[in-house]
């Protein structure tokens, strides 16, 4: 079967699944808001203070909250209807942004309502993704499950794209409380689509909340967790690769403008470069939708490792972007593979728990990873560190080499998820 043919056949199947097909709408539309109000509100902020710090603190505000309560959310998510906390989390997320808007409205804003807001929207969100990341392996089958994650990635990646533009479109003619609105609007859309959606719920999850402490349950998961080689090394190369892969967020302005010699156009190109490779790497991974995902984790890792080198070596722009498009394509490969072995391989009951700790983990590496690139690269320059980077790619590639398991993974012998029970909800 033609590739063409093989996705059109795949989405057939996937977007025949009423569930499913609500729950992608809902997420692509309020995922689109998400990026318009991430894009204004930082200009916004930076316009108003005229402060890198600001934005800074607005990133922090945006990331801190997962970090903190994230483990306690995903427990949540492991005692609960997750259909239902992710109502109550879009309906958060709503009424903080509405409230916002209202403030730009009636003259009675303050800046520090964005920090509260984005603190608000933090936690929102970790209930939210923690909760559907537990629960969409109980709406699509099993050999659905990595397009099914394609298909929600590539969908924000293209927002991405797109929403940027509009975002600043919109701040430029309209100003903030217009993107704010719209953003608060695409909640209550996601919201309305989610009505939509069956519960399929683990029969694992149908007890009592009142059985254990929520405390209790996170030392089980905890417990769990320590007890499986296999996710603890998934966790690892997770860290371990998004460390490396610092250099890629924090060095292009340096590395356009030191090491290629030019000016803002260039690093235009070159960052479009890492997205476009990050849409058809996503693509990519819809329409094969490889069962033998162990592989394909382990080999986007190494291209990964090659990219940064491929970039770091690199004597012209062209052969820059080339590398970066290898980098953005070779992170999809590996990143959906790995979100998708940690779901196959965990409990339904234990999802939430599992999902907070990942999400955790890679959170904490960001801001240690952009204050050290910074000084690492002011001593050894940005070719350099990027050879560091695409090494540290490399050693996961071994790591996940020289396990056995982990290398001849495939969905076809994945463990089959617990039973389920369709309820109204």
């Amino acid at each position: 079967m033609f590739p063409m043919s093989s996705l059109s056949a795949g989405l057939g199947s996937l977007f025949s699944n009423r569930n499913f097909r609500n729950l992608w709408f809902g997420q692509t539309i309020s995922s689109f808001g998400d990026v318009v109000y991430s894009i204004s509100i930082s200009w916004y902020v930076f316009e108003q203070t005229g402060s890198s710090m600001h934005v800074a603190l607005l990133l922090v505000a945006t990331f801190l909250p997962e970090v903190i309560f994230g483990m306690f959310l995903g427990a949540l998510a492991d005692r609960w209807n997750r259909k239902l906390l992710m109502q109550i989390a879009d309906l958060f997320q709503f009424t903080a942004t509405a409230l916002l808007a209202l403030s730009f409205w009636f003259g009675t804003f303050a800046l520090w309502q964005i920090y509260l807001v984005s603190i608000c929207l933090s936690l929102g969100k970790s209930l939210f993704s923690s909760s559907l990341t537990a629960w969409l392996p109980e709406i699509v089958e099993k050999e659905q499950l990595l397009r099914a994650n394609s298909l929600m990635s590539t969908s924000k990646q293209v927002n991405r794209l797109f929403g940027a533009t509009v975002g600043g479109i919109l701040i430029a003619w309209a100003g903030a409380i217009v993107t704010i609105a719209i953003d608060s609007l695409t909640f209550l859309v996601s919201l309305g689509f989610l009505m939509m959606v069956r519960y399929r719920v683990s029969e694992s999850l149908d007890r009592k909340t009142s059985d254990t402490s929520i405390w209790a349950d996170i030392k089980v998961g905890l417990r769990w967790m320590s007890k499986q080689p296999i996710i603890l090394l998934l966790v690892v190369i997770g860290m371990i690769s998004n460390v490396a892969l610092g250099p890629t967020n924090v060095l292009p302005p340096m590395y356009i403008q030191v090491e290629m010699q030019s000016d803002a156009s260039a690093l235009g190109l070159f960052d479009a470069a890492i997205g476009l490779g990050l849409l058809l790497g996503g693509i990519l991974i819809g329409v094969v939708s490889p069962q033998r995902i162990g592989r394909w984790f382990i080999g986007g890792l190494g291209i990964q490792g090659l990219g940064m080198m491929l970039v770091a070596l690199a004597p012209a722009l062209p052969v820059a972007c080339i590398g970066n498009f290898c980098i953005g394509f070779a992170v999809m490969m590996s990143a959906l593979p790995l979100g998708t072995l940690i779901q196959v391989l965990t409990p339904s009951a234990m999802r939430g728990r599992v999902g907070s700790v990942m999400s955790i983990g890679l959170s904490l590496a960001i801001p240690i990873t952009y204050g050290g690139i910074g000084v690492l690269a002011a001593q050894i320059g940005s070719r350099m560190t990027y050879v560091l980077g695409g090494g540290l790619l490399l050693s996961c590639v071994l790591l996940g080499i020289l396990n056995p398991r982990l290398r001849g993974y495939s969905l076809n012998q994945a463990p089959v998820s617990t039973p389920t029970v369709e309820q109204s909800a």
